[in-house]
């Protein structure tokens, strides 16, 4: 497959710091917006778009309504600068969503074929991507995706043992329009393992000399499972890289559909300490 390593370069002032979101204060959010950023410190372009979820919160945008997912991928690794977060497991969930053909631009309202994957890519809520430096687009798409209604709800709660979490997650239908009620044998469970920040001094590559703040970076990402279909709920466990400590990590539960790869929930899971 061929990869579009960059997307050029974009505007110094397009991630000028502000207290309040561009387009003005966000509605009252009907569900959760799961956004993820496929990265890597390997390419020039990308620290904007991590400055941008680290953002977030200041614009007004917490975990109350949006759950970010820093995706590190692999392929910029032999190009100077190997990322010490970069996966190949990420960068084949970046493939897929490019397989699959579901996923639409901010200016089209159907899935569009992708000639390849690149960075930054943002994608909201699994339907549409665009470049992570396309700031206002980033904050329209979020606040749209947050007033659609939300077809699960998730709660998740997790228990730590030495380097390794259980997390329980219960998922229930929402009450969803006509004709959009899901099916959970339609649907997956995820849990994917954040370090919640990180600060890196680069060396080599397109970004040497730079130290690159970081937020949301996921270190681990569990094999999807069928939905919970009884209050009991799912088990997952998944272990932590052993330099974080658990103070240091966040733990997000997310619903994706099996065909469409949209997201139908999400939830941050509650660590017990």
């Amino acid at each position: 497959m061929r990869l579009t390593r960059c997307l050029g370069v974009w505007l110094a002032g397009l991630f000028a710091a502000c207290s309040t979101p561009v387009l003005g204060a966000a509605p009252a959010p009907a569900r959760v917006v799961l956004v993820e950023l496929f990265t890597s410190q390997g390419c020039s372009s990308c620290p904007a778009a991590d400055a941008f979820v680290a953002q977030l919160p200041s614009l007004g945008y917490g975990h109350d309504r949006v759950l970010p997912l820093t995706f590190h991928v692999d392929y910029w690794d032999d190009l100077g600068w190997k990322d010490p977060f970069a996966s190949p497991a990420f960068t084949e969930r970046q493939r897929r969503y490019a397989r699959q053909g579901g996923l639409r631009s901010p200016e089209s309202t159907h899935g569009e074929p992708l000639t390849g994957v690149y960075t930054p890519q943002m994608i909201v809520d699994g339907t549409v991507h665009f470049s992570g430096g396309r700031r206002s687009v980033a904050l329209a798409e979020i606040q749209r995706a947050a007033t659609a209604t939300p077809l699960f709800d998730l709660s998740g709660t997790a228990t730590i043992d030495s380097d390794r979490a259980t997390i329980t997650v219960r998922a229930a239908p929402a009450a969803a329009p006509p004709g959009r009620a899901a099916k959970l044998a339609d649907w997956q469970l995820s849990v994917a393992l954040l370090a919640r920040r990180a600060r890196t001094a680069v060396t080599r590559g397109e970004n040497r000399g730079e130290t690159l703040d970081e937020a949301a970076i996921v270190r681990a990402l569990s094999e999807p499972v069928p939905l919970p279909s009884t209050s009991a709920g799912t088990r997952i466990q998944l272990s932590k890289p052993s330099s974080l400590s658990w103070t240091d990590i966040e733990l997000v539960a997310f619903a994706q559909a099996t065909a469409t790869l949209h997201i139908g929930g999400a939830a941050a899971v509650v660590i017990a300490r």
